[in-house]
């Protein structure tokens, strides 16, 4: 009976051993495939920033184009009213004189008249 004390002892410490190493041998595994599924989710969610921040940056770029064009027409809008008006106060000034002159001619006939 000896004998066989000491053969189910053995097994059940080889057993033993046998779970410690692969229980310890699943944790780092598991460590292992938990880092690199945390590497993978990072650079996922670096690759998703890059694709908004030149989806962002795209838009932007059409946005500014859109508003560069329309200060441009404004501009040139604004440019057309203001010589509009000078050339319409110029010519109202240009009567002006003539109407000061033919006046100024006609008081100075019955001066003399």
């Amino acid at each position: 009976m000896g004998k066989d004390n000491g053969g189910g002892g053995g097994f059940f410490a080889g057993f033993l051993i046998g779970a410690v190493v692969g229980g310890a041998a699943a944790v780092l595994l598991t460590q292992e495939q938990a880092r690199d599924g945390l590497a993978d989710k990072a650079r996922e969610a670096g690759n998703f920033a890059m694709d908004a921040t030149g989806d962002l940056r795209g838009k932007v770029g059409d946005v500014t184009s859109q508003w560069q064009s329309s200060v441009s027409d404004l501009y040139e809008r604004g440019r057309q009213v203001v010589d509009s008006a000078r050339a319409n106060i110029d010519a109202a000034v240009a009567e002006g004189r003539a109407a000061v002159d033919e006046t100024h001619d006609e008081l100075q006939r019955k001066a003399e008249g």
